[in-house]
């Protein structure tokens, strides 16, 4: 592959990144499409893995700029992500403490049978 193909790929890697940050994370049909992206992403950086082992290779400014962006765009994407995932925690949390509350006023009561012997008699 020549130079024009890293940055290909480079460009091509900051786009999916591009795209899995414009997500709504709300709306729950777009799961696919960023399980989908994430995919795309981790081939696209294994490929350009690939060519950075190769002898002689070295970034280009530009290759670099791209770089830069991309890690821009993952920090964004990262802190979006722990954003969510901190308010599910919350959400989760709120629902188990209402579970505990709801089974301590609802439990099941149950009576054994037995026989009371009074030994003063």
């Amino acid at each position: 592959m020549t130079l024009g193909a890293t940055e290909s790929l480079l460009l091509e890697l900051r786009d999916v990144t591009r795209a899995i940050s414009e997500l709504d994370l709300e709306n729950e049909a777009d799961y696919g499409l960023l399980h989908s992206l994430q995919y795309d992403q981790a081939q696209l950086r294994e490929q350009i893995d690939q060519l950075s082992q190769s002898n002689g290779f070295s970034y280009t400014e530009s290759d670099r700029s791209i770089l830069l962006e991309c890690i821009e765009l993952e920090k964004t994407n990262k802190e979006a992500f722990a954003q969510k995932r901190q308010e599910a925690r919350m959400e989760l949390n709120r629902i188990n403490k209402s579970r505990k509350s709801k089974n301590a006023y609802l439990g099941e009561y149950t009576q054994h049978m037995g026989y009371f012997i009074d030994s003063q008699q």
